[in-house]
């Protein structure tokens, strides 16, 4: 492991990995097209790795072993940023509709509809963003 100025931290080539991981390097190439492995790239077009993709690689082999196939392992790693965000900002915008029509009906048994409908969005949501 190699201190990259350039980057400002510590990161592996492609052979440094693989040696720590105990993959080759077509594995790792493999994983880094798929999606599962993080990656900054150098003003040289070299492909830098942070040292925790070891464990990741270790993780991704545990599960392999265990049966799960790539493209569900591949889900547990989608990067927070593929979130639409659009999508949650129409979500936002139907609650504060509804909580607008909360506070001008007399219809208790509409209020409270409206609301658990709320509250079952206002869950997705949480779900989206703590994944």
């Amino acid at each position: 492991m190699v201190w990259r100025e350039s980057l400002g931290k510590y990161k592996l080539k492609i052979g440094e990995l693989s040696a720590l991981a105990g993959v080759t390097n077509r594995t790792i190439d493999y994983y880094t097209t798929l999606g599962l492995l993080d990656f900054k790239r150098s003003d040289n077009n070299y492909r830098f790795y942070s040292i925790d993709m070891v464990e990741r690689i270790h993780e991704i082999e545990h599960l392999k072993d265990e049966g799960m196939h790539l493209n569900d392992i591949k889900k547990k790693y989608a990067p927070t940023e593929a979130i639409d965000i659009q999508d949650i900002r129409l979500k936002i915008s139907e609650l504060e509709a509804d909580i607008r029509n909360i506070s001008q009906t007399d219809n208790l048994n509409e209020a409270k509809a409206l609301a658990v409908k709320d509250l079952a969005l206002i869950k997705t949501l949480l779900l989206f963003i703590q994944h």
